[in-house]
């Protein structure tokens, strides 16, 4: 019985697939398949698919013939999917060694858990690098969700470094088109959880291009992040989320507009109408000063509340960025 299916998918990446694969291989895990989504690669990484198949037993491939991104890829994977569980991996990407394994562990002997989540670094290409670990934790019911808010889960929102239970995909799929696919359905996801474990088991290591698209600022490329990060905000205008959450999180919108603003093909009719929208949710000054965010973001947001989000955005934006 396939207890995992550990989905890549595969564009134009020859030069790293073999180790990728090799890392997920190496987590030595019975029951686990291995879906490589060829999505219209023109590289030779097509003819290596077939290649690391023919020579694994727990490899199969699917060929897309058109590139569809990786949100469409992931979805053929899901829909060919034979585990009761699901991985994702980009192909440029590795997982250490015992990550999956060890997870799943935890997965066999708890049929409450519905999400696994484990620790990730970032690397950038460059030294700079980002390091996120979890206490061993685990979050039942209406907690998930606010346990998440309280965490500031959003700000570092991967799929990548999670095993899910098949089943909360059963209506659910990656938004095919669109970047931050994740930021989009990760909400959703925590909603159908029954339980939902912090891991501090293994890593997944994700390397991330200076010149990725989300590290590009064009406003097509960067206005879903803020929509995502918009609508959590508007979830979470109730009484039952601490004020300084609101805070933290309304502060993060502001930036994310900011960036929007900055964009050299900005679209300004959407700018003013979320601006506007924005500052319907703009926090207390009191609240401000006691979130312990940095006195240069409490400055910023002040100056926001005082001017008005439209306002501030439109003098932020005297500052653009490069084309």
């Amino acid at each position: 019985m396939t207890e995992l299916s550990v989905i890549i998918p595969v564009y134009n990446s020859r030069y790293t697939l073999k180790r990728c694969v090799k890392s997920v291989l190496a987590q030595n895990l019975s029951g686990m398949e291995i879906i490589l989504v060829n999505d219209g690669s023109s590289d030779g990484s097509s003819e290596l698919c077939d290649d690391i198949a023919s020579d694994n037993r727990q490899v199969r491939v699917i060929h897309r013939i058109n590139n569809g991104g990786l949100s469409a890829a992931r979805n053929s994977g899901i829909e060919a999917s034979k585990g009761r569980w699901l991985s994702f991996v980009d192909s440029d990407d590795e997982l250490v060694p015992g990550t999956l394994a060890g997870n799943m562990e935890w997965a066999g002997s708890h049929p409450a858990t519905d999400l696994i989540e484990f620790p990730v670094t970032v690397h950038y290409g460059s030294p700079e690098s980002l390091t996120v670990n979890f206490e061993p934790t685990t979050v039942s019911g209406d907690r998930i969700f606010r346990h998440w808010i309280e965490n500031e889960g959003y700000r570092n929102c991967y799929a990548c470094n999670k095993l899910f239970r098949r089943r909360l995909f059963d209506n659910i799929r990656f938004p095919e088109g669109e970047t931050f696919e994740d930021a989009a359905i990760l909400p959703d996801i925590l909603h159908l959880c029954r339980e939902v474990r912090y891991s501090d088991r293994g890593r997944y290591l994700y390397h991330k291009s200076e010149g990725s698209i989300t590290r590009t600022y064009r406003f097509k490329n960067q206005e879903p992040l803020f929509r995502h990060n918009f609508r959590l905000l508007r979830e979470i205008s109730d009484p039952g989320v601490d004020e300084i959450h609101k805070v933290r999180l309304w502060n993060v919108c502001l930036n994310l507009l900011i960036d929007l603003c900055r964009c050299r093909d900005a679209e300004h009719t959407y700018l003013e109408s979320n601006a506007k929208q924005l500052s319907l949710y703009r926090p207390r000054f009191g609240a401000l000063l006691s979130s312990g965010l940095p006195l240069k973001q409490v400055f910023k947001s002040v100056s926001a509340s005082i001017l008005g989000a439209k306002s501030f955005c439109n003098f932020m934006a005297l500052k653009k960025y490069p084309s």
